[in-house]
């Protein structure tokens, strides 16, 4: 999984991306002092999780018709790998 890692004085920082969020972010992760230490897909991407509503709305623990619709109704569905499941 594309893992990143920043170490400050006061804690050490790690920051999990999908390949194609890593792609749009590493140039200015690297800018900002992380260090990529690990390469390959996460379980799950930060950026991704933040905009996926099942995760926004706590609704991952949810009926399948519950989960199934609101992911019908993203705009991301078709880039999602999960898209409202546990699994690929």
């Amino acid at each position: 999984m594309p893992t990143w890692k920043l170490k400050t004085d006061s804690e050490t920082l790690f920051y999990h991306l999908c390949g194609n969020c890593n792609m749009k972010s590493a140039e200015a992760l690297l800018k900002a002092g992380w260090q990529k230490i690990r390469d390959g897909e996460p379980v799950s991407c930060n950026e991704c999780s933040r905009k996926c509503a099942l995760t926004s709305e706590g609704l991952w623990g949810a009926e399948d018709q519950v989960r199934y619709a609101v992911c019908d109704a993203c705009a991301e569905l078709d880039s999602c790998p999960l898209k409202g499941r546990y699994y690929c």
